[in-house]
């Protein structure tokens, strides 16, 4: 290996919503860094996370739950999506094995599934078949599943795990180090995420949202954060680090469809808001690291998932 090339490169996570792809990025990076939650569809675009080692260096891409778009959000994700399978040097295809055999007793590769394994076909990269949430099944149930999908398709390995619990996380990890190819770091050693902390925060809000709030309610919202605003400890730790924090002040806009979704996020005497602030800004201080001032509000605004400006302020830029 040449001199400061290590083995490095980007790795996608892939599958239907709720198979735990944010869960496993949570594990492997060993830092919480894309928000999860028991129903589908919690990633909206692509999370970076960087796991740097002495010899490696992955860049995990979180992307959204393949679904059918109905929306211009709905586009976005897909897009995303698809982005994360292009840009990949390792594709893991996760796939939830409680679910799998409860639905369709895995005697043949769902629609869905094979439609994502036809098209790294014609990307000749090597796919690993991540089959999770084994800790929920009997073993032997999942060999049915294995057969199923290694008569649809040449992997490079199919590894079950717990991406919960972690067993066969340390397994998959070195699998994926042996299949990077020589590279250099493609961020600074001390990386964690390209996320800003405004993001972060913007999701660790939609999350408590999605814990805290039912049927319609959580996919009908998005976060803005309008100010961030940062108050600084007196001295400097020092000339490469600067000012340690003191304080932080955020001011966060929910947006919903419908006046009857913002009374049920506000909630009876703003007992809702009152909850959802609350955990979100718990979340935030271990985020961040200091204390946290966390005013939130709620706007409707009517089918702002196909509203281009409103996507654009979220970070959501879709293509013309």
């Amino acid at each position: 290996m040449e001199e400061n090339m290590i083995h490095s490169g980007f790795v996608s996570l892939i599958g239907r919503p709720n198979v735990g792809k944010s869960t496993l990025l949570n594990k492997m990076a060993g830092i919480r860094l894309a928000i999860t939650s028991p129903k589908a569809q919690t990633t909206r675009q692509i999370v970076r996370a960087v796991l740097d080692e002495k010899d490696s260096q992955i860049i995990f891409l979180d992307s959204p739950g393949l679904h059918k778009p109905r929306t211009k959000l709905g586009e976005f994700m897909m897009a995303q999506a698809t982005l994360a399978l292009s840009d990949a040097d390792v594709i893991l295809l996760l796939v939830d094995a409680e679910a799998s055999i409860r639905h369709h007793a895995m005697r043949q590769v769902p629609v869905i599934e094979a439609n994502i394994l036809e098209k790294c076909e014609k990307m000749d990269k090597p796919v690993i078949l991540v089959i999770n949430k084994v800790d929920q099944v009997v073993k032997q149930n999942v060999l049915p599943m294995i057969e199923a999908y290694s008569q649809r398709f040449k992997f490079e390995a199919i590894v079950p795990v717990s991406a919960l619990s972690g067993d066969g996380v340390d397994r998959l990890s070195a699998l994926i180090r042996s299949l990077l190819p020589e590279g250099p770091r493609y961020y600074p050693a001390d990386s964690l995420t390209d996320q800003t902390e405004r993001s972060i925060t913007a999701e660790l809000i939609r999350e408590q949202i999605l814990m805290l709030t039912h049927e319609e309610i959580p996919h009908g919202t998005a976060v803005e954060i309008e100010s961030f605003e940062e108050t600084l400890k007196g001295e400097p730790l020092d000339e490469e680090h600067g000012h340690d924090r003191d304080f932080v002040s955020i001011s966060a806009l929910v947006y919903c469809d419908r006046d009857t979704h913002k009374g049920i996020l506000i909630g009876k005497q703003g007992s809702m808001l009152k909850r959802i602030g609350s955990r979100a800004r718990q979340e935030i201080e271990t985020l961040l690291g200091c204390k946290v001032y966390l005013e939130i509000h709620v706007k409707v605004r009517e089918d702002w998932r196909n509203r281009r400006g409103i996507l654009k302020n979220l970070g959501y830029n879709l293509k013309d």
